[in-house]
């Protein structure tokens, strides 16, 4: 777990950009909650940088480095599935910090320890999901397009070349045209992933009950950093559906939205 905090956010650059003077008050209080939650952070009070943290995200302040901050406060706290949450929202705004993306892997391991004589092999995420967010969006595209144009660079290259060459050319279009194939059916599954709202089990072990209700009976229980997708809301409740297909109802304070 890299537990280092960072020290300025990337929400210093939208405080910059306050330049009325009737909102500088405003970046005056961003700068100030930022550094109370700094403060905090080192002093080893981690509730007191979470709350200040808090303070930005109420405000709207979308930052990586800010849910980055969260992220490592909460898990210093032992609050795995808000970490998770804070880790995941970092990675919203930037698919590519590998310093989130390994705290949450981090984060994942230990909450699934945790529980892991309680959990199923099959609340774990579903393959396609996993295979899907193995690359970035733009990793992904960028995979598709150096393909698809390989192949059919290929494929020129063929009706100009010798007779001998043609079948090397020719199998090599056929290698990078497959490759474009899964490349693309890779991308538009993450393409469709990326439109289903999802949310992260926020408490170490939270029941999932029969409707929107505490009175329901329970159906099953889900542990902290359980991804699982959002269907439908009820009030103070939401329905939730696990990679295996069951579905269930928690308290919608449990589940943090992506």
């Amino acid at each position: 777990m890299k537990s280092g905090i960072r020290r300025a956010g990337a929400w210093l650059a939208f405080a910059l950009l306050l330049v009325l003077p009737a909102r500088a008050a405003r970046a005056d209080l961003l700068d100030e909650a930022w550094k109370r939650g700094n403060d905090a952070y080192f002093r080893g009070d981690f509730a007191g940088a979470i709350a200040a943290y808090e303070q930005l995200d109420r405000q709207n302040v979308a930052s990586g480095d800010l849910y980055y901050n969260l992220g490592v406060a909460h898990f210093r706290q032992g609050s795995l599935g808000r970490a998770i949450w804070a880790f995941e929202r970092a990675l919203g705004v930037d698919p590519d910090d590998e310093d989130a993306r390994f705290n949450l892997a981090q984060a994942r391991k230990l909450a699934e320890r945790r529980v892991l004589d309680k959990i199923e092999n099959a609340e774990r995420e579903a393959l396609w999901i996993r295979v899907a967010t193995f690359f970035t969006t733009s990793t992904e595209t960028w995979l598709f397009v150096g393909l698809y144009l390989g192949c059919f660079v290929l494929l020129f290259l063929r009706r100009r070349a010798a007779d001998d060459s043609r079948a090397a050319l020719t199998a090599g279009a056929a290698i990078l045209g497959t490759g474009a194939l899964l490349a693309g059916i890779l991308l538009l599954g993450r393409m469709n992933l990326d439109r289903i709202p999802f949310g992260v089990v926020l408490p170490d072990m939270v029941a999932v009950k029969e409707g929107a209700d505490a009175s329901y009976r329970t159906s099953f229980e889900v542990h902290a950093g359980l991804r699982v997708r959002l269907l439908d809301r009820d009030q103070d409740w939401v329905r939730v559906r696990l990679a295996n297909g069951l579905e269930g109802w928690l308290r919608a304070e449990d589940v943090g939205r992506l």
